[in-house]
């Protein structure tokens, strides 16, 4: 990664920091503010503006999806955790992102029903997904050693 493109991961970190308490976030929401930042005067041209602010979309995304991992570490450098069930994330993509290019992202306890029932049909879709690929890949481990 550049320097330059470290600086604006590095942007959009810090405004997902700030907004972190903020029931929802949205990568768009995050984008316009780092664009605030960047060209606050809007100097930049019209196409030179949507370039931009389409890849800082794309790092807001990114930024989120691996920021809200359950896996994520808090403030203190202990690995975030809910009490009552250590394996869900803080963070979900809320049910309208099945109908939008650009996802949103909840806090856990703020969630609607349709919210959970959205990403629990999601991550199995993922599951179900997932142990089709180990599936394949075991066949063919299975058909090379055959072969061979």
């Amino acid at each position: 990664m550049t320097n330059e493109a470290g600086d604006l991961v590095a942007i959009v970190s810090r405004i997902i920091d700030t907004r972190r308490s903020q029931s929802r976030i949205s990568p768009s929401w995050v984008a316009n503010e780092a664009m605030i930042e960047l060209d606050g005067g809007h100097i930049a041209p019209p196409l030179v503006y949507l370039g931009c602010h389409l890849e800082l979309r794309q790092i807001a995304r990114s930024v989120l999806r691996t920021r809200f991992d359950d896996r994520a570490e808090s403030d203190d450098g202990e690995p975030r955790q809910h009490e009552l069930f250590p394996d869900l994330q803080w963070r979900y993509p809320t049910a309208r992102s099945a109908r939008s290019a650009e996802p949103e992202y909840v806090l856990l306890d703020d969630m609607s029903d349709e919210d959970a029932a959205y990403n629990v049909a999601r991550l199995r879709r993922e599951g179900r997904a997932k142990l089709a690929h180990a599936d394949a890949l075991e066949a063919w481990k299975r058909r090379r050693r055959r072969v061979a």
